[in-house]
């Protein structure tokens, strides 16, 4: 005798009960796996991982945090996944000639708090650490943090890197065919056994969608995607941090912003499309647009070293025009590009 029968249930109703349990249970299992991953620590260029600190902010929430090397101090905020581990290709890179610190952000908000809470935990974190004047380098929704930190905190500022910038939530630029594969690849990449979301994904990177891109690199974002950024991290921790940002409009503020600003772009972000970055080198009073090229949202992760240099190059720029010291590098590789 048929299930349906035993249970006296019509079949279509017994069969939509199985596969309705099925797909729960899947589902339960997959977000067990992620809830398990552990991110791959950041490691030093002779392979030992950098030393993590905690701080406790003012509200109560506790991040980790990276501070390391000496010299002029670079504060690095990650994009919306939240990970200082999103750095890994410029910490130990930049640590060679450079204080480098970076915090995670936050997972958690009290009901009142805004996009501003953000911002005060950058605050927080360089007072907790005593740093005095720095360059302040933000990615993605970083990025807007930094702008914001900028028109409250200016003389804090030497000056100011955005990489693949966001300054207000819109999505005028998404058509069917991008509302219909973003969705789509950030699902597959996050609840899909690894090995086929990795050949997914390699998919998604031939396409241009989400954060992926076709540039030598897609490898290396493809790995942070499954184990350090995007998988990692609860749809709903990510949301809540952009959700802040879909109430406040950063654009007004940057007339004011007179730090000398750095924007990094990837030509092939469809994520944040390069419109945005043009617009807020218009509107910033000193800014320079420099173009990575072949990478899209995660030009940093894609092409490190042309991310690198490119960061190295205007540092130098600014620190003949600021009359401060420049850093010695060693000739010690960091991986390249992919």
């Amino acid at each position: 005798m048929s299930v349906t029968r035993r249970l006296g249930l019509p079949g279509g109703f017994a069969l939509g009960a199985l596969a309705g349990a099925a797909g729960a249970a899947y589902w339960w299992t997959m977000t067990r796996r992620n809830a398990a991953l552990v991110r791959p620590p950041v490691r030093d260029l002779s392979g030992e991982a950098l030393p993590n600190g905690t701080i406790e902010y003012s509200d109560g929430e506790s991040v980790e945090y990276v501070d390391v090397g000496s010299g002029d101090v670079l504060v690095w905020i990650p994009g919306a996944d939240g990970p200082k581990e999103t750095f890994r290709y410029q910490l130990p890179h930049f640590a060679r000639g450079h204080r480098v610190v970076c915090a995670d952000l936050r997972r958690k908000f009290d009901a009142d708090a805004g996009f501003d809470r953000l911002v005060d935990d950058v605050a927080e974190l360089v007072e907790a650490r005593n740093l005095d004047r720095f360059v302040l380098i933000g990615t993605s929704l970083g990025s807007a943090i930094s702008l914001r930190f900028a028109s409250r905190f200016s003389e804090r500022l030497r000056g100011l890197v955005l990489c693949n910038p966001v300054a207000r939530v819109s999505y005028d630029h998404v058509g069917l065919n991008r509302a219909v594969l973003t969705p789509l690849a950030m699902a597959t990449t996050r609840y899909l056994p690894t090995n086929l979301a990795r050949e997914l994904a390699r998919s998604w990177s031939r396409l241009g969608v989400w954060i992926f891109d076709d540039s030598p690199g897609r490898d290396a974002l493809i790995e942070y995607a499954l184990f350090t950024g995007p998988r990692t991290v609860p749809p709903s921790v990510s949301d809540r941090r952009v959700g802040r940002l879909r109430k406040f409009d950063i654009l007004t503020d940057l007339s004011g912003i007179t730090a000398p600003a750095l924007v990094v772009k990837g030509p092939h972000d469809v994520y944040c499309p390069v419109e945005w970055a043009r617009e807020i080198v218009e509107l910033l009073p000193d800014a320079e647009y420099v173009p990575i090229p072949g990478t899209g949202h995660c030009s940093h992760i894609s092409r490190p070293t042309a991310f690198n240099e490119t960061l190295e190059s205007w540092l130098r720029k600014l620190a003949e025009a600021q009359g401060t010291p420049k850093p010695d590098h060693p000739d010690e590789s960091d991986g390249g590009d992919a």
